[in-house]
């Protein structure tokens, strides 16, 4: 059931008595959920989404996909041993007898190289981690903005068949007077007109809410058509605490995108020194066996090392040194956005709740009041029928304008909260 805040003031809800021939004009009775609908609180659908969001999982996937590369880096030997072994006739001294030869070798890394590939791969499994979290609060903010939509949505549904049963109840009082002759058939035609532009409003309106209603079962994983009922009240968020400055800098500090650019470039700083080890010769550890003429056996082992003469990983570490400046721009243009981004999310919060306290405090009372003062007039048969549809439309526009102003309030707020990187 959708309630909105501060509904003993909309225009709608008022005490609004049209007697005419005993009958009455009174705000229609809300409507119980239907039967099997569930109640969704914000934080089943915040927890629903993370488990269905597609950007969320996509995440998830490549963090566990990076992790596995410690598999790989964890390797004791980089390489397999080779063996290789020969054997042959040989004749000397008028007698034949057989040759064997038997080679075994085995590199190994006495630069610390393994470290440092591990030492890559912890870093790259921390900025997986973090771009996970990046996910996370865009799934988070999406659903917050999807659910207070669609909770507004339904306020304005609400409002819309709150005034249809109004007008209904107008129009019957209006036909009751024209039957008894102290009105004409224009007034009746009018209040025609009147209710069925109430109907067509309130058909909009539930359109509206069906759209809202699913967007959010989209976002949380729910079924199509699923009945949901919307668990607490619209009203308006509480202000954030702290100036611009004091905003930005928190946004310095919290925003995980900034943490995960800088977990990039200490990813390369990482894959920087994981070069520059394998730049260090790996020896080979080798074992010779040969068995020439009887009683004639050689065994024999060696040591075999390259001479980075030629390749030092110049190319390889010119490509990183490029990637680490690339990232340093990066995260430099972030910071600004970041920046950017609190500055207007914090400009329009300001302006949207400064807009939604005078439609609150000012205009809402206002239209409630002509409504009444008009409604009595033409009761005493100061106003005609026009004018008080006319300030009926007038309280309606003002209520719309202020649903409206409350959602883009939401949304500003919503905004600036993922700006700063709150949750």
């Amino acid at each position: 059931m959708y309630r909105a805040g501060n509904s003993n003031r909309f225009v709608f809800l008022i005490s609004l008595t049209l007697i005419s021939g005993g009958s009455s004009v009174v705000a229609a009775p809300s409507v119980s959920p239907a039967p099997g609908t569930a109640t969704l609180t914000l934080a089943e659908a915040l927890s629903r989404a993370e488990s269905a969001s597609p950007l969320l999982r996509r995440a998830r996937a490549d963090r566990e996909a990076v992790a596995a590369r410690d598999v790989g880096a964890s390797l004791l030997l980089p390489t397999n041993p080779v063996v290789s072994a020969a054997a042959g006739p040989r004749r000397e001294a008028g007698r034949g007898e057989v040759e064997v030869l038997l080679h075994a070798e085995q590199t190994i890394e006495v630069g610390g190289q393994r470290s440092a590939r591990r030492a890559v791969v912890g870093r790259a499994v921390h900025t997986a981690a973090l771009r996970e979290q990046v996910a996370r609060a865009e799934t988070r903010a999406r659903v917050r903005a999807a659910y207070v939509g669609a909770q507004l949505a339904g306020a304005r549904t609400e409002a819309a068949a709150e005034r249809e049963a109004l007008v209904a109840k107008l129009l019957d009082a209006v036909a009751a007077r024209v039957s008894s002759g102290a009105s004409s058939n224009v007034d009746l035609e009018l209040a025609r007109l009147e209710h069925g532009i109430a109907r067509r409003a309130r058909v909009a309106a539930a359109l509206a809410t069906a759209d809202a209603l699913a967007r959010l079962r989209q976002l949380v994983g729910l079924p199509p058509a699923q009945p949901i009922n919307l668990d607490a009240p619209v009203i308006a968020p509480a202000p954030r605490a702290g100036d611009l400055a004091t905003l930005v800098a928190r946004a310095e500090s919290q925003r995980v995108e900034l943490g995960a650019v800088i977990s990039s470039r200490e990813e390369i700083d990482a894959d920087i020194a994981r070069l520059r080890r394998e730049a260090i010769p790996s020896p080979t550890l080798f074992v010779d066996f040969e068995r020439d003429l009887p009683g004639q056996v050689f065994l024999g082992g060696g040591l075999a090392v390259p001479l980075p003469v030629w390749r030092r990983q110049q190319g390889e570490l010119a490509v990183a040194r490029a990637e680490r400046s690339r990232v340093e721009e990066e995260l430099a243009l972030a910071e600004r956005d970041v920046a950017l981004e609190v500055e207007r999310a914090y400009q329009s919060e300001s302006a949207e709740r400064e807009m939604a306290e005078l439609l609150d405090r000012d205009v809402l009372p206002a239209a409630e009041g002509a409504v009444s003062l008009m409604t009595e007039g033409w009761r005493a048969g100061k106003f005609d029928l026009f004018r008080l549809l006319q300030t009926s439309r007038d309280a309606s526009e003002a209520r719309r304008l202020y649903l409206e102003t409350l959602g883009l309030l939401w949304d500003a707020t919503i905004a600036l909260d993922r700006a700063v990187g709150a949750e």
